[in-house]
Formats: structure tokens, sequence, C-alpha cells
């Protein structure tokens, strides 16, 4: 059993990257008020991976192993072709319950792979997941979203992606910075192609799709929408990494659940800065994420 002192940092590195992923999230709503979701994911993306790889230069990290390399470029594949799927599954309508289902089968997968990889946890524990999962449920979802098989089909495709993703950066074990440069390759590699393929196929279509494949309004202020679009890739990094620490110091369950925890803090960044009215099951919803947080701590 991992000594004391490791399983705090690590549960404290999962609640940062929660803080982290939800600050970058509420970053990058405000960005695509501004613009399509496809730029910028692929402003967020580009510009987050000039920053980690800087930082790994700099930081002169030993070069990883082709272990690391392989499994940080399939994390950010996965997780890049999973951010897409989410936006289409978005663009069709009912975001709350796609947000919802993508929120929890996100936490699902990396709960499940670490029961079959590592010890069950103790019955307290599951309960913190029990109700980390409702609360991710309650804080995404809005009442009134008509289900849509195919919708729900492709928000759960997405929730595979990201759940893979974080799967996958705990299996590169090359240390956390790395393997999150190369997955950074992968997933704005992934970004970019399709936001230029889509930009491309805009040629053909009517004025009033051009908002979804990528349309720049003409009075976009672009210092501002490049400066949002960035700070939420490098905050997002900055989860990625911690998230990455977290998992490697402790269980991997452990910290997916917490640091899926996110809507939480972009809830609460919309309250506080945008006077948005929270719902009261997104209420109940944080309030059941504390009750997770103390029982997983346990």
């Amino acid at each position: 059993m991992p000594h004391l002192s490791s399983v705090a940092i690590s549960i404290s590195l999962a609640l940062l990257a929660s803080i982290l992923w939800g600050a970058a999230d509420f970053l990058g709503g405000l960005a695509t008020r501004r613009a399509a979701a496809f730029l910028v994911v692929a402003i967020t993306h580009g510009a987050s991976l000039v920053v980690v790889l800087v930082y790994a230069l700099l930081s002169h990290a030993a070069i990883p192993s082709g272990h690391a390399i392989k499994f940080g470029l399939a994390a950010g594949l996965i997780g890049g072709t999973g951010l897409m799927f989410f936006f289409a599954a978005l663009a069709n309508g009912a975001m709350g319950l796609t947000a919802a289902v993508a929120g929890v089968v996100t936490a699902t997968v990396p709960v499940v792979f670490s029961f079959f990889t590592e010890a069950l946890p103790g019955p307290t524990r599951l309960v913190g997941f029990g109700l980390a999962f409702g609360a991710i449920w309650l804080i995404a979802y809005s009442p009134g979203s008509a289900p849509n098989r195919r919708n729900l089909a492709i928000a759960a495709i997405s929730g595979t992606g990201f759940g893979s993703m974080l799967v996958l950066l705990r299996l590169a074990n090359g240390g956390a910075l790395w393997p999150l440069v190369f997955s950074r390759v992968g997933s704005a590699g992934v970004a970019i192609f399709v936001c230029l393929a889509v930009l491309a196929r805009r040629r053909g279509m009517p004025p009033s799709s051009s908002a979804v494949v990528g349309h720049v309004p003409s009075t976009t202020n672009w210092p501002l929408l490049l400066s949002l679009a960035a700070l939420s890739g490098i905050l997002d990094a900055g989860g990625n990494f911690s998230y990455t620490s977290s998992a490697l110091l402790g269980r991997l369950d452990v910290a997916a659940v917490l640091s899926s925890l996110y809507p939480t803090v972009t809830i609460l960044l919309a309250a506080w800065l945008l006077r948005e009215r929270t719902r009261r099951s997104q209420t109940l919803g944080m309030a059941l994420a504390l009750g997770a947080v103390v029982l997983i701590s346990i």
C-alpha cells in the first residue's frame, strides 16, 4: 500500500487537475462564443503543445522511451478524436444530456480498468465513487434534454475516448511530462486536421451553417480570442500533467474520479464571474462532490 504522504499528494494533485480542467473549460467556453469550437480547439491544443514542449526541453527531462512515446501519442489521438465526437454530439442538441453522459463514461472507464488491474478499493471509497458519478451527472445535466439514441451513442463514444486517454496517460509510465508532450502532438494534430477539413467544406455550405463549421465574425477581437484559447490550452495541459502525476503516485481510479469533478469548477466560475444562476440540481451535485472527496480521501 502506498505511503500515506504519497496518497495525500496524489489526491491533492487529482483535485488540482479538476480545478485546472474546470477553469480551462470555462475559458474555452468564453472563446467559443467568439469563434467556432473546432477553431478554438485547434488554437488551445496548439498553444499548449508549444508550452509543454518548451518546458520539457528547458527542464532537461530524461528522453522518454519508445513505450512512453507510443502511449502518449495514442492518448492524444484517442482523446482528440473523442473531443471531435463530443462536439458532434453537442452540435446535434441536448447539450446537457451529452455532457452528463460523456462525463460519467469518462470517469467509469478508468475505474473499471483499475478494478481489473489493481486491488478493489474499500467500501468507503466505492460509496465515494458512487457519489462522484451522481455529482457529475447532476452538475452537467440540463433538465428538458430530449434523449436521442444516436446522440447518446456519440456522447458515450466521446466519453470512452476521454476515459481511454486517462488510462493511456497512466500506462505511458514515462513520468508525467514527455507523455503529455506527445499526447498534445496527437490531440493537436487531430484538432488542426479536423479544423482545416471543416473550414475547407465551409465554402460549399449555406451561410446558416457557417457558425458550426468554423465561421469567425468580422468583429472578432482576435487578441482576446487568442488569449482566451491559449490560456485555456495551457490550463488544460496543466490539468493533464497534474492528473498523470496523481495517477502515477496513487490509484488510477481515485485520480480519475476526483479529477472528473471539474464541471463543479466551471459552474462556480460561471456563477461568480458571469453571474449565471445555478440550478438546484447543480447545487445538490456540488454538495455530493464535496461528500465524494471526503469519502474517497479517507
